[in-house]
């Protein structure tokens, strides 16, 4: 036999749950627990297999109907932020590990790491400079005055 009240207890903690873990997908699995509770409250379900298609079904279907809607009138935080590391990267200063000419290129120091860098300019080891550019794995740089 299948319990009324645990269909209906296991809906509501769902729902609850869904206040302190927001993510807009356990609020229809509890929706569709209540629904399998009323069910089972009119009489319509009465065995476990029914119950659990009922409940597949109607947690799909509040899924894909309301999901949206809920996104619509519920807005989640949101922001837009830089995700091109090479700008945040551009005009720092690091420290020129390898001498670099403008026909060879040497190594720098930039965030706890060695990089291979270029320059139109001779910088030497040891020396400041700037990064201005990447191209592909490179740093291109100028020196710092």
């Amino acid at each position: 036999m299948i319990s009324l009240y645990v269909w209906a207890i296991t809906g509501i903690i769902m729902i609850l749950a869904e206040l302190v873990l927001p993510g807009g997908v356990i609020i229809f699995l509890g929706l569709g627990c209540l629904t399998v509770a009323g069910g089972i409250w009119a009489g319509h379900i009465t065995t476990m297999t029914t119950a659990l298609l009922t409940f597949f079904i109607s947690s799909l279907v509040y899924l894909l109907a309301l999901r949206s809607l809920f996104i619509k009138y519920f807005e989640g935080d949101s922001s837009i932020q830089n995700t091109n590391e090479d700008l945040d990267s551009i005009n720092s200063i690091v420290e020129v590990i390898e001498k670099i000419t403008p026909y060879t290129a040497g190594r720098v120091r930039f965030r706890e790491s060695t990089w291979v860098a270029e320059s139109e300019n001779e910088i030497q080891a040891g020396e400041k400079a700037i990064i201005k550019k990447r191209v592909g794995n490179k740093w291109i740089v100028s020196p710092l005055k």
